[in-house]
């Protein structure tokens, strides 16, 4: 069965009880190969497979008051119970993040407060969608799993790690660094953000191949991958050969909110172009 990458999420108190939150920026990718699309306040039965099980889980698109909130989007959401199979098996699996939220919740007044778990403890799911429109599949990456893939990552630099990334057979990083649990790192999501934008650089706005009838465009993961181990649509960016190298000789900061790079020397460098960051 060929699964296809839809994006990778921290393990927080929501998914060791009650559920998996599609964000809105994955929507469209979640939906892709579904014969169904939820209306606001519809539900879904559908299957989620991991560690050789297979669990029933409800599918929501989240009803809510449109007249009051005019301009929300849609809150869909992979929804369980906490005594539900697949929230024991999650948190026995994920005992580190587990252990964590448990003790940290405990010392809280208010519990409904949002607990950040620490960088070093992270832990990850990743999610799939089948050939089966009503079928996905998760992936646990566990913190003893991120800390193996980080050593066999180091000895690679980002740059020869995002062009292994970027081969025709994407499952070859998988073999050439030994990475056992991200066994599938589809590049199909980068691949739908160049034909996005045309083959055309983010920052300069140019498709340097466009005189010569070839299409030269490179993929680059703005928070490391090597660090970060995130390959979702979010932390992809879309740039030419010559700011990929000048990017990887200078590693300025991508400052978020006002899309800029900030380099070194000072010199700050905005987007040209930009549909989904």
């Amino acid at each position: 069965m060929i699964e296809s990458y839809i994006y990778k999420k921290e393990v927080d108190w929501s998914v060791l009880n009650y559920g998996i939150n599609i964000p809105v920026s994955f929507q469209d990718v979640f939906y892709t190969n579904m014969k169904f699309r939820l209306k606001r306040g519809e539900s879904k039965k559908i299957k989620l497979i991991f560690e050789q099980g297979e669990y029933p889980v409800m599918l929501i698109n989240q009803a809510f008051n449109e007249r009051k909130y005019p301009n929300h989007r849609n809150i869909l959401q992979m929804r369980y119970t906490p005594k539900s199979e697949i929230a024991k098996t999650l948190r026995t699996i994920f005992n580190s993040s587990c252990e964590y939220l448990y003790k940290e919740k405990a010392l809280l007044i208010n519990k409904r407060k949002q607990i950040i778990v620490p960088e070093n403890i992270k832990e990850y799911i990743a999610v799939y969608a089948t050939p089966i429109d009503d079928t996905f599949l998760i992936e646990c990456i566990t913190n003893d799993e991120i800390i193996e893939a980080k050593k066999s990552l180091q000895k690679f630099t980002e740059f020869e790690i995002e062009q292994l990334m970027t081969a025709t057979d994407s499952s070859s990083i998988i073999s050439k660094i030994g990475v056992i649990k991200i066994r599938k790192l589809d590049n199909s999501i980068a691949d739908a953000l160049k034909t996005a934008y045309k083959y055309k650089c983010q920052i300069c706005g140019l498709n340097i191949g466009e005189l010569y009838d070839v299409s030269i465009i490179h993929a680059h993961h703005i928070e490391y991958f090597s660090v970060s181990l995130n390959n979702n649509a979010d932390n992809i960016m879309i740039i030419c050969p010559n700011h990929h190298s000048i990017i990887h000789n200078t590693n300025p900061i991508f400052d978020r909110t006002q899309k800029v790079y900030i380099y070194p020397n000072g010199y700050r460098e905005g987007l040209a172009l930009n549909k989904h960051l």
